[in-house]
């Protein structure tokens, strides 16, 4: 029971949906907090590397005493812009029916998402113009809201299968790095090893502050000892070794797991995508 118990911690913090870079379905709720018509939405969308294209429904009250809301349908397209670590900034523009009248949308947004973990948070903020049968209404929008984010297969390569556990270090490379990158081998494969262990860091990091209410003093080490790197895709096998204490009876549980990390080439360098567990 104890194991199982530490192998949650560590299969919280290493889920199997990546970071914004492959491709992405997201399915998202937010809400205009009071700045717009907008009480509570959703929306769907997919999106390879910067762009994105979404489809979103949200309930529109009217703010008029003893008339009812209505629905509010449309779309929206987005284009990345910045990132700064876990922080993506983009652009977006779209268009949606409110009731008898169409509206148009422009504006920027923030992303903020921990590689491996499936959830990010968002807000966007722009103008609208309503257009109505009497003049348009140009105003403020806000949007606040939450993705999960649900990882497809990459479009730059096929991702290799998972690796068996093993040990010592063993590496495989079938590259090919951008010229401009001048990257040998070896230095595309420690880019890759970086990477690896940065998502797997932040990953168990995260999920050690957010069972806090669990489990204490936490601890853990990440070895790499496999890399595998296949043109434009690649894999990072190694172990997990985590102790903790448990708040409910302040026993220390420990454990060491085995696991993958997919990865595919963003730019001159790896961009974390997933992780499969192995438990042999």
């Amino acid at each position: 029971m104890k194991r199982a118990v530490a192998l949650g911690l560590a299969v919280a913090g290493l889920s199997t949906v990546g970071t914004a870079g492959a491709a992405d379905i997201r399915l998202g709720l937010n809400s205009s907090v009071g700045l717009g018509c907008q009480i509570v939405g959703g929306r769907v969308g997919f999106q390879e590397g910067r762009f994105g294209i979404y489809g979103q429904g949200a309930y529109c009250t009217s703010n008029v005493e003893g008339q009812s809301g209505t629905g509010a349908f449309g779309g929206l397209i987005t284009g990345d812009l910045f990132t700064f670590g876990n922080v993506t900034t983009y652009a977006l523009v779209g268009a949606e029916v409110q009731g008898s009248n169409t509206a148009l949308q422009g504006g920027l947004g923030l992303r903020y998402g921990i590689a491996l973990l499936p959830v990010e948070a968002y807000v966007e903020v722009g103008a609208q113009r309503i257009s109505t049968a009497l003049q348009p209404i140009i105003g403020p929008r806000l949007a606040v809201g939450v993705n999960y984010r649900l990882n497809v297969a990459t479009l730059q390569g096929q991702i290799p299968a998972p690796l068996v556990f093993e040990d010592g270090t063993t590496n495989q490379y079938a590259g090919s790095a951008p010229e401009a990158c001048k990257l040998t081998p070896e230095q595309d494969i420690a880019s890759a090893r970086s990477a690896a262990r940065a998502a797997a860091n932040e990953g168990l990091g995260a999920a050690a502050s957010a069972y806090g209410a669990a489990y204490s003093s936490v601890s853990y080490k990440v070895e790499i000892t496999s890399v595998r790197i296949n043109g434009n895709s690649g894999s990072a096998s190694g172990k997990v070794t985590i102790s903790a204490t448990q708040n409910s009876n302040g026993q220390r549980v420990s454990g060491t797991y085995g696991g993958t990390i997919k990865l595919v080439r963003s730019g001159c360098s790896w961009q974390a995508t997933g992780f499969t567990r192995n438990d042999g």
